[in-house]
């Protein structure tokens, strides 16, 4: 068969393979010539096959040539932000990497139209690789990662960015825990560790295996990567961040005992000016919700300011600095109203024991 010229990336750069011309047996002229000799093929034993050429379709492949060298100027940097541990890590991915799942092809009707696409296995496989470094229960995306580099390399713009998750883990259970407990340690409030596990009873059995959900259920709006809040039970206060550098050290207030701030990776959800909590029957002034409590509760723990039951007369004043609310966090006016204009949707809580 014919073989159509072709390019192919050989360590980064593009190699020019030429177009090889075919051969077909001419069935006819070959029987005709078996006709007129047949005395002198019995005596020999050979029987010259009679073969036309036959070209190939493509032979001229030295535009796409230049298209696959203007794409092979583009190194891709693969930054993988993982918000749960608040860490980054970079992946090259250089021509010489990616060429080599470069999957190209021309128009046999118009030789200077190319096209291209990166082949998902190899892409994959680099990927894997990549991800084993992690850790156990540590991954990205991988077709959305393909799909950011394809795109990349069309755009000419070799940074991406994308978002380390988390797989589901098990606990197992020591003796003396409680789903509380477990869900302190885990960082999940316990009603979460209940639905995660409906089998499993109040009592718990030393050596009993519990599910853990992944920690990315708690954060399910996009990331926003250069600002953090940290909060601190034990030293009952709030670190804000932003680019790496803190921007405020507050004092605040967490939950009591019996209600208390469940430690944990959660998220900025939703602003509200002025949030009513009526179980508690609170006003709590510039609410930012962080996280349910249990899954599929209406209401939420969040931030906010000094709150009131008439409207009129601040509570929990004089308690800033000691655990005081049902669960939120609590902060100075002054200092949530910072936080509130600051603290957009996605940006990520932590809360330390």
């Amino acid at each position: 068969a014919p073989i159509d010229a072709h390019i192919e990336i050989v360590n980064g750069r593009v190699k020019i393979n030429p177009a090889v011309d075919g051969r077909e047996l001419d069935v006819p002229a070959t029987k005709g010539w078996l006709m007129e000799n047949g005395a002198t093929v019995v005596m020999n034993g050979r029987l010259p096959l009679i073969t036309n050429p036959v070209p190939a379709t493509i032979t001229d492949v030295s535009a796409t040539a230049a298209q696959a060298e203007a794409l092979l100027t583009t190194s891709v940097a693969i930054n993988a932000y993982d918000p749960i541990n608040d860490f980054e890590v970079t992946w090259v991915v250089s021509p010489a990497i990616w060429g080599e799942w470069l999957t190209m092809a021309v128009d046999p009707a118009n030789q200077s139209q190319f096209s291209w696409s990166l082949d998902r296995e190899a892409g994959t496989l680099f990927f894997q690789e990549r991800m084993a470094a992690l850790g156990p229960g540590r991954f990205v995306e991988t077709d959305e990662a393909l799909t950011a580099v394809s795109e990349a390399i069309q755009s000419g713009d070799g940074d991406i960015r994308l978002r380390i998750f988390h797989t589901e883990s098990n606990y197992t259970v020591q003796p003396g825990d409680t789903l509380a407990s477990i869900g302190r340690q885990v960082g999940f409030p316990y009603p979460w560790l209940q639905q995660a596990n409906p089998l499993v009873g109040e009592a718990l059995a030393a050596g009993q295996n519990i599910s853990v959900p992944s920690p990315d259920v708690l954060l399910p709006l996009p990331i926003v990567e250069n600002k953090r809040i940290v909060v601190s039970i034990s030293e009952q206060r709030v670190w804000v961040y932003e680019n790496g550098a803190l921007k405020w050290d507050w004092l605040a207030s967490t939950g009591i005992a019996s209600s208390p701030t469940n430690p944990g990776i959660f998220q900025i959800q939703a602003h509200y000016e002025n949030a009513y909590a009526g179980i508690w029957d609170l006003h709590m002034p510039n609410f930012m919700s962080v996280y349910q409590p249990a899954p599929g509760v209406e209401f939420f723990n969040g931030f906010h300011g000094f709150p009131t039951r008439d409207g009129v007369n601040l509570l929990w004043t004089q308690n800033l600095g000691a655990p005081v609310t049902y669960g939120c966090i609590l902060l100075s006016n002054e200092n949530i109203a910072l936080l509130y204009e600051w603290a957009e949707p996605g940006v990520v809580v932590e809360i330390r024991p």
